[in-house]
C-alpha cells in the first residue's frame, strides 16, 4: 500500500489516499484506491453520555473512516489512466461531503445507529449499554 496523497480538509480532518494496485496476471492488474481518515471521538457528538460510551466501548477514542474503489482485470498499460480516473471521480464526488464541518459528528452518529439497530454485530466486541 503506497500513500499517494494527503489532503487536509476544511473541517481539519486529514484524508490519506493509498494506491493498492496489484498484478493479477502477466498482462493485467487490479487497480484499487483506498481512502482512510482518522476521526477523534468526542462526547459532544452525542445527545447522551450513554450514547458516547456505546461507541467508545466498541471503536475506542479514534474512529476510522475507510472507503475503497477498485477495477479488476485492467491491462497493465492502462493501469495509470484507470487509477487517475478513479481518483478524480472520488475527489469530485466525495471531497465536499467529507470536508463538511459536521462530518465527524455525523459519522459517529451513524456508527451509533448501526450499533443500536444491529447489536448482534458488536456483541463480541464490547458490552453495549441500553
Amino acid at each position: 500500500m503506497k500513500l499517494m496523497e494527503e489532503i487536509l480538509l476544511p473541517n481539519g480532518l486529514k484524508l490519506n489516499i493509498f494506491d493498492r494496485t496489484q498484478e493479477i496476471a502477466a498482462e493485467t492488474v487490479k487497480v484499487e484506491i483506498a481512502v482512510k481518515m482518522d476521526i477523534g471521538l468526542k462526547e459532544s457528538f452525542f445527545a447522551t453520555a450513554i450514547d458516547y460510551r456505546q461507541v467508545k466501548n466498541i471503536f475506542g477514542d479514534n474512529l476510522v473512516y475507510e472507503y475503497k474503489v477498485e477495477r479488476a482485470y485492467i491491462q497493465k498499460e492502462s493501469g495509470a489512466a484507470v487509477r487517475g480516473e478513479l481518483l478524480s471521480t472520488f475527489k469530485n464526488n466525495m471531497l465536499l461531503y467529507l470536508g463538511k464541518e459536521n462530518f465527524a459528528q455525523k459519522y459517529a452518529l451513524s456508527l451509533l445507529r448501526d450499533i443500536q439497530k444491529n447489536p448482534y454485530k458488536y456483541s463480541d466486541k464490547a458490552d453495549i449499554e441500553t
